[in-house]
């Protein structure tokens, strides 16, 4: 098969008389970045990798070249190549997207790279029976609507967990809350953490606290508001008035008789 850049381009044959087929290009993969997960000498790499391809059936192929440690699908090569490719939920089945993809897949030893190279295709089919292992069109969407379905006892302790660690999140949430400022009404929880914490219940710390709150409730009484306030207020101050004067008056009166004419 002719060869891209570097790429040996390898068609994906579904049967043994596949005429037209879909080609995939692939090399051996080496980065200047060193990846455990991709050993140099003993990962291939291959690009166009079809939707209804698999991980599992380039697996069971490449397996009759040589053990296979793993096979993995990114949805583009480059930086973020490592990044598995797949749809994540934690209430839902992880599943690849019906999309084009890369794969990696990384042979056990090194003599495997080179055996797959020297391929001129990749036979998806089972050569004794000549039947496709590859699940395409109609009956692919019938198997991954089956799949979409989840087994009641497998989803419940993955619901469990989530909505323990749920219950915990939101139980955090309130007590922050509560101990950090006022609620609708006005009022503050006064509690043991947070900013507005508690004051120690002792007698004397309680009197101090009583007699702060009647000095305050007297400076914020209301004087003179009220017209009857201004009446009493007036009356009173007639009241001392007249009763200084009259102090006055004595003192005078007193200041008198002890005045005596001293002339030397």
């Amino acid at each position: 098969m002719p060869e891209i850049s570097g790429y040996k381009v390898l068609p994906i044959r579904l049967s043994e008389d596949s005429t037209n087929s879909q080609v995939t290009y692939v090399r051996e993969h080496f980065i200047r970045q060193v990846d455990p997960n991709k050993p140099k000498g003993r990962t291939l790499f291959l690009l166009n990798i079809p939707p209804y391809v698999s991980e599992n059936d380039l697996e069971i192929f490449f397996s009759k070249i040589g053990a296979v440690n793993s096979v993995r699908f990114s949805d583009h090569p480059g930086r973020d190549e490592n990044n598995k490719l797949e749809h994540t939920c934690p209430f839902s089945v992880t599943s690849i997207p019906s999309v084009y993809k890369v794969a990696f897949v990384v042979f056990k030893n090194t003599e495997s790279v080179s055996k797959a190279l020297k391929l001129s295709s990749i036979d998806l089919f089972d050569e004794q029976t000549g039947k496709t292992l590859v699940v395409s069109g109609v009956q692919k969407w019938k198997r991954d609507y089956k799949n979409s379905f989840l087994e009641e006892s497998k989803i419940q302790p993955i619901i469990d967990e989530y909505m323990q660690a749920y219950d915990k999140r939101e139980k955090k949430r309130l007590e922050e809350e509560r101990n950090s400022g006022a609620d609708n009404d006005g009022w503050i929880t006064v509690g043991k953490q947070g900013r507005n914490s508690g004051f120690e219940q002792k007698e004397s710390v309680i009197n101090k606290l009583e007699d702060k709150m009647e000095r305050s409730r007297k400076n914020k009484e209301l004087k003179n508001f009220y017209t009857f306030q201004i009446r009493e207020s007036k009356m009173q101050n007639v009241v001392s008035l007249r009763k200084k004067f009259e102090e006055d008056k004595n003192k005078i009166e007193i200041l008198k008789k002890k005045r005596r004419f001293k002339p030397f």
